[in-house]
């Protein structure tokens, strides 16, 4: 995913190690499987060295703040307890913030009050 797909770019070792760090991932050998990984790639080897011309044109990238961006749904009906059928669930998409309350409908006016 972060060599050969579409967002991957063929980069180098090092870069590919960089990106796996960035997406959350660890594992003991991840700088060795990615020597590896790039050593075995036929897309990388049969291109061989890229020169300037060859680079893709740098792209602005979108700066997300924390609490910018928000995920807000119902989950349920459940089996009641107390009368609460139903779960508002709000996710933060930047530092993975989860709020959650109990309510007995899920309509509009429980999301207006709750946000």
């Amino acid at each position: 995913m972060c060599h050969s797909s579409n967002c991957g770019g063929h980069f180098s070792r090092q870069k590919i190690a960089a990106k796996i760090f960035q997406c959350g991932f660890y594992w003991p050998t991840i700088i060795r499987d990615s020597i590896k990984f790039s050593r075995t790639c036929i897309s990388c080897q049969s291109i061989g060295n890229m020169s300037k011309k060859d680079k893709m044109p740098m792209r602005n990238m979108l700066v997300v703040e924390i609490f910018d961006v928000w995920q807000i749904d119902f989950m349920g009906p459940f089996p009641s307890a107390e009368k609460y059928e139903y779960i508002l669930l709000a996710i933060d998409y930047v530092s993975k913030w989860v709020e959650a309350i109990p309510t007995r409908t899920n309509d509009h006016k429980i999301v207006m009050k709750f946000v």
